[in-house]
């Protein structure tokens, strides 16, 4: 496989290009370095607002029916999102349709209409968006603990908006973010599959020229984690939902490997420490399992369960217990080989693919500030001792500082500060 190619062009705009001779798929994505953390008070969810409307036409596309019509005739896929500090519009063709897609791609973050009676509609099917989420009680549990882990930071605020903000947002308010964020350094365009750099880069030349140049506004970004414990009563459900984070290192910390190992060890599969004892062995869960939330700045390791309201405190306390063997003991040489393991299967698995290959560069160049070959990070991982498993443990399973939200809790089934001193 050839190396990346890299580029940053006069304006800013960062060009990622990975060619993959033996595929005949191509897959693009123009991210923008600008999410929900980076909106101001009034502009709450106008990033994800955006990522909606310029699917309603732009100057080559006038219509919804000509931008659908459009995506079709690729044969492939088009698609878009929002996260806390990116976003995203991406696509995957065949080789014969890049130009096409680069082509709508383009049109997307350089040319939307921001038709008014478009608009309207399409801000209809975000308030539903917002419903269906609120309806989801996977989603709204950690809806809440973001609110509450991050609260008076930007990160508090949920991609989607306040629905009473979102009613408001029209043309003029669509226009403004976009005037001020979708700008040629905040732009990073990555691709990888059956293509090659200098033709690629012809392709993006018009499209980048039409890119207003300097970076345009953006609040201020830093972030601070809270310890906090609320509990949220909901009688239409028949399970309480559970989020659990300590504070956790960003994405260029040193510590990155030892942190997603850690949460491999605690709940990354079926023999990890929290899957044993919560379900294998106390039968309180059907699924329990933990994740990393990296940022610039900050991070969360989160531990996510559902079960019966009446067992839910049980379920917590062990969880408290098991983090504070970890914490005190470590873990054994067998249980970090099998870390490791899946950690590097994982990372293998997600370079398979001309998609997972241009995500995996953009992921790398915006969050990592570096592109970091495949032998790299697997040697990073295989660097992890025991040593450093515990050292993480010892600074990040902290029971004085951890987030709790629950949602669906009943009455003398919430969870107590006591519940949560191991």
């Amino acid at each position: 496989m050839a190396e990346p190619f890299r580029t940053t062009t006069p304006a800013g705009t960062e060009i990622l290009v990975e060619p993959i001779p033996h595929v005949r798929s191509c897959s693009v994505g123009f991210w923008v370095r600008r999410g929900s953390r980076h909106e101001g008070p009034a502009e709450e969810g106008l990033a994800h607002f955006l990522e909606h409307t310029v699917f309603k036409g732009t100057a080559s596309f006038a219509t919804p029916d000509e931008m659908a019509a459009a995506t079709d005739r690729l044969g492939g896929h088009v698609d878009a999102f929002t996260g806390k500090e990116v976003a995203c519009f991406y696509g995957k063709v065949l080789s014969d349709q890049l130009p096409d897609l680069v082509k709508l791609l383009g049109e997307l973050v350089t040319s939307p209409r921001f038709d008014a009676e478009e608009l309207a509609r399409e801000r209809s099917v975000i308030l539903e968006e917002i419903a269906q989420s609120e309806d989801q009680p996977d989603d709204w549990v950690s809806e809440l603990f973001y609110g509450g882990f991050w609260e008076g930071t930007p990160l508090a605020h949920p991609i989607l908006g306040r629905r009473d903000q979102v009613s408001a947002y029209g043309p003029a308010e669509a226009r403004a973010f976009f005037d001020h964020t979708y700008r040629a350094p905040n732009l990073v365009v990555a691709a990888a599959g059956a293509l090659e750099p200098g033709p690629f880069q012809d392709l993006l030349k018009p499209i980048l020229d039409r890119l207003p140049k300097g970076t345009g506004h953006a609040p201020d970004v830093r972030a601070r984690t809270r310890p906090f414990l609320l509990n949220v009563p909901r009688k239409d459900l028949q399970q309480a939902n559970l989020v659990m984070g300590f504070p956790a290192p960003g994405h260029r910390s040193p510590d990155r490997s030892a942190a997603n190992l850690l949460s491999h060890v605690l709940g990354g599969g079926m023999a990890s420490r929290l899957f044993l004892e919560l379900r294998e062995r106390r039968g309180l869960c059907y699924q329990v399992g933990t994740y990393l939330s990296p940022y610039a700045d900050t991070g969360a390791l989160q531990i996510s369960a559902s079960c019966a309201p009446a067992q839910l405190r049980e379920l917590v306390q062990r969880t408290m217990a098991e983090c504070a063997r970890v914490r005190k003991a470590g873990v054994g040489a067998e249980e970090l080989e099998r870390a490791k393991l899946q950690a590097r299967t994982s990372l293998v698995f997600s370079q398979e693919s001309s998609s997972s290959r241009m995500f995996s560069l953009a992921h790398q160049a915006i969050h990592q500030g570096e592109l970091r070959s495949l032998d790299r990070q697997i040697a990073e991982i295989d660097a992890v001792t025991q040593e450093d498993l515990q050292r993480m443990a010892q600074a990040l399973l902290d029971p004085a500082s951890v987030g709790v939200s629950t949602l669906g809790t009943r009455r003398g089934c919430d969870i107590r500060p006591q519940d949560l001193v191991a």
